[in-house]
């Protein structure tokens, strides 16, 4: 799946920090496809270039075929779910653990 791309200047891209060619979102060509099919993986429809102007069986048809090329997992985007945060040990438990 290409992404038309529109070059506007050249830089370093946002997404692969290499100078190249950048469009209007400061991203070269691979990081536009990768934030592309993010989006159409998450069913962002507002922000994809692909689904604009679709009916929503075609959008769905786009994202299938979208998830069986490239799988599920998000390429460029960071994922919404929250990482766990590890606790430390506080002076208590420790003790404890010395202790036992």
């Amino acid at each position: 799946m290409t992404v038309p791309q529109s070059v506007i200047y050249e830089g370093e891209c946002q997404g692969c920090d290499i100078f190249q060619p950048l469009n209007d979102l400061g991203l070269c060509e691979e990081c536009a496809g990768k934030l592309e099919r993010d989006l159409i993986r998450k069913r962002d429809w507002n922000y994809t270039i692909s689904g604009y102007g679709l009916g929503s069986a075609e959008r769905e048809e786009i994202r299938k075929k979208v998830i069986k090329e490239y799988g599920e997992k998000l390429e460029l985007i960071a994922s919404n779910k929250p990482k766990k945060k590890k606790r430390k040990a506080t002076k208590r438990k420790k003790k404890k653990a010395k202790t036992a």
